[in-house]
């Protein structure tokens, strides 16, 4: 029995091992992207950040910080871009921020992780809307809720369910539940850590399938279309303006801090056009393409293409 459990171990290492091999050579061929760092210091009045989970931006460029603050304060920050504090809240709503997004309208999103609810807000902070995702496995669980949402031109919502669930779950506008997709698996739709989603300018719906390192894609009824493997984990998925598709990947067993990449796909072919090393557990862009990588840590940065 020991000599069984000591070779699927062994087995689950080489699987890990390869698996990051074929990602670190992906990234390995690829250029790295030019792009200008901007650090971002909240002074006006002071605050430091901690754990900086997500970050949105608005029509107008101002940014939308979820992160963990230790000692209380609020979750939910805003900042214009040469770090300005606008406004907070959220003080006593979460167990563990994970997601903020932000809809067409100009609305504000934001996921727990924990308690697995998902709130809509004004961009003021005034609360508009919940939804109790429920059907959370392990309540005791730190990280067993959803991670992430995206919106439809129709105005439905696509939670990604992601840490102790495997699935997709639509909503319509007034949150009321439509349909849901996924399982746990290697498969064609199935999911190891759903955690992130996006909607492309298309109208299919992109999914960073994390511990399977890959990305799979479906239409807005959950019907599968296509993936591509990468290797690694697949951590998030965002698209700029004009369609461009930018995600963030990792290696498995090396510490988060170590071979994070922001990393620029083509669309059509799956090809990785190049990466910037940075981490990012999510990512926002802002609407004239600079990107806004969420460190979990608290340093606020942006990063503006170069021309």
């Amino acid at each position: 029995m020991r000599n069984l459990m000591v070779l699927a171990m062994m087995a689950r290492l080489f699987q890990q091992n390869s698996d990051s091999d074929q990602l670190r050579a992906l990234i390995k061929a690829a250029p790295t992207l030019p792009v200008e760092r901007v650090e971002l210091k909240i002074v006006n009045p002071p605050l430091t950040l901690e754990g900086i989970s997500a970050i949105a931006s608005d029509p107008k460029g101002n940014i939308y910080v979820i992160h963990r603050p230790a000692n209380g304060g609020d979750p939910v920050v805003v900042v214009d871009q040469k770090g300005t504090l606008i406004r907070s809240w959220g003080k006593g709503m979460y167990k563990i921020p994970h997601g903020i997004r932000i809809d067409p309208s100009g609305n504000v999103w934001t996921i727990d992780a924990n308690t697995s609810m998902v709130y809509k807000f004004t961009p003021e902070g005034k609360k508009l809307l919940e939804i109790g995702v429920g059907e959370v496995p392990d309540p005791a669980r730190d990280f067993c809720g959803a991670t992430d949402i995206a919106f439809a031109p129709n105005g439905h919502l696509f939670v990604s369910d992601g840490y102790c669930n495997a699935r997709v779950i639509e909503y319509d506008a007034a949150g009321k539940k439509l349909n849901q997709w996924g399982r746990k698996g290697t498969g064609p739709g199935e999911f190891n850590t759903v955690h992130s989603i996006g909607m492309s300018p298309q109208g299919n719906l992109y999914v960073a399938d994390r511990e399977n390192g890959r990305l799979q894609w479906f239409d807005q009824k959950g019907k599968f279309l296509g993936e591509w493997k990468y290797g690694g984990q697949f951590y998030t998925v965002v698209f700029g303006r004009n369609g461009e598709f930018y995600a963030a990947t990792h290696p498995k067993g090396v510490p988060l801090d170590n071979e994070f990449n922001i990393v620029k796909i083509d669309l059509s072919t799956g090809k990785i056009l190049g990466k910037i090393e940075v981490r990012s557990h999510e990512l926002g862009i802002t609407p004239d393409g600079t990107l806004l990588p969420a460190t979990r840590g608290s340093d606020l940065f942006l990063l503006r293409p170069r021309k």
